[in-house]
């Protein structure tokens, strides 16, 4: 007798037990509107829903319980047992989210990896780190669902980082250019901003390679290559040409002389946006003395400027164009003598005009300083292998091909 009793005590407590384990194993439920969601309870004696106008339940006989979500919302169950214990469990349920809106979050997965997505109750989470450039972009996007909640911060960047600009200022007679097949597009995708004509596009190897050939071939010649320095917010100045004098008169009838730049000059501001990442503003000018627009002896200038905003990868060579110089010139040739002769002395003579038209190219590489002590780094190490293999190698001429 005493043993079935104490048998009898232990059946109850399990069935206890084990009712309140699976419900606290569902203190937090998430639903969205019209879905369903069976949980399987024993010891239950009543359930009260907290806000029956968003959530359906229903208590089977199997003591099994049937939600279904109504309405989007918040709100609780309070679910009795036998033993005389009680549970809350807390409801979310989250609003279907239309087609537009799914795709656009699973867009956004895919483009910015690096943060988190997450559903809480129907209203999206989105958390990490982004660069300055993309953090602006991502903000444009996210403004469509200004029910989200958005905590993503600008990626920090490093004061003192230092940026290096490599600058290739390439004369390239146009005509040899169009022969060689380069051909620069009528629209530029991308962040890129330019107030005037100019082209801009990335600098693949082919094109190097082209290039090369043209300085070759005497089709093209470089007229500066500087190395530029700045700090990540700064800016780096480069003039190649001089400066000629522009006299001006001044109070009481004195005389005074202002000096101005003429040649190639440019200006860029390079910034560290993260992530291997540089926007660089790049300011280019070409200025030339004119004599045929003197005033009173003074010379005049021509002048073709450019200004463009690029955001480039470390180490990726950016390419702008559009610099046009135009000169004619007029070649006779004729017979001694004979080409002075009345009417049919024209027979005895030609004229050739000739058009020659150059285009300016401005080549500019800005490289982390980290980035180019890894590239020179990775340069020596692969020149030290090459040695290697010669010294190994016995093979006659082996020298000449590699």
């Amino acid at each position: 007798m005493l043993m079935q009793y104490i048998n009898f005590v232990f059946v109850i407590l399990l069935v206890t037990f084990t009712g309140a384990l699976q419900a606290a194993k569902a203190k937090n439920i998430n639903l969205k509107v019209g879905d369903m969601q069976l949980i399987s309870l024993e010891g239950v004696t009543d359930v009260v829903v907290g806000n029956e106008d968003i959530l359906k339940v229903e208590l089977l006989e199997s003591n099994d319980l049937v939600l279904k979500g109504l309405k989007s919302g918040f709100t609780e169950l309070l679910i009795r047992y036998q033993s005389g214990t009680n549970e809350k469990v807390s409801i979310a349920i989250a609003a279907l989210k239309d087609k537009k809106e799914q795709l656009q979050i699973k867009w956004l997965k895919q483009r910015y990896s690096e943060l988190n997505f997450e559903d809480s109750a129907g209203a999206m989470v989105v958390t990490g780190q982004l660069n300055k450039s993309e953090l602006a972009a991502f903000n444009q996007v996210v403004k469509a669902f200004p029910h989200w909640l958005v905590q993503v911060d600008e990626l920090p960047v490093a004061v003192d980082q230092m940026i290096e600009l490599q600058v290739t200022i390439l004369e390239v007679k146009r005509q040899s250019a169009q022969h060689l097949g380069i051909k620069w597009p009528n629209a530029i995708s991308g962040p890129t901003i330019s107030d005037s004509g100019a082209q801009l596009v990335t600098f693949p190897i082919t094109l190097l390679s082209t290039v090369n050939l043209l300085i070759q071939n005497g089709h093209a010649r470089i007229l500066a290559q500087p190395k530029l320095m700045a700090a990540s917010g700064g800016q780096a100045d480069f003039l190649v040409g001089g400066e000629f004098p522009i006299p001006q008169v001044v109070a009481q009838g004195g005389q005074d002389v202002e000096f101005r730049d003429y040649g190639i000059s440019l200006s860029m501001s390079p910034h560290d946006l993260g992530k291997g990442q540089i926007s660089t503003e790049i300011k280019a000018q070409i200025s030339t003395i004119d004599p045929a627009t003197a005033i009173q002896g003074i010379p005049g200038m021509l002048t073709r400027r450019v200004s463009s905003l690029i955001t480039a990868k470390s180490g990726e060579a950016i390419i702008l164009s559009g610099l046009f110089n135009q000169e004619q010139s007029l070649q006779a040739e004729s017979f001694p003598f004979l080409h002075n002769l009345p009417i049919i002395g024209q027979l005895f003579s030609s004229r050739e005009f000739r058009n020659a038209e150059t285009e300016l190219m401005v080549v500019v590489t800005p490289m982390l300083q980290s980035h180019h002590r890894q590239t020179n780094q990775e340069h020596k190490h692969a020149q030290t292998l090459i040695q290697w293999f010669r010294d190994e190698s016995t093979c006659v001429g082996l020298n000449d091909v590699i």
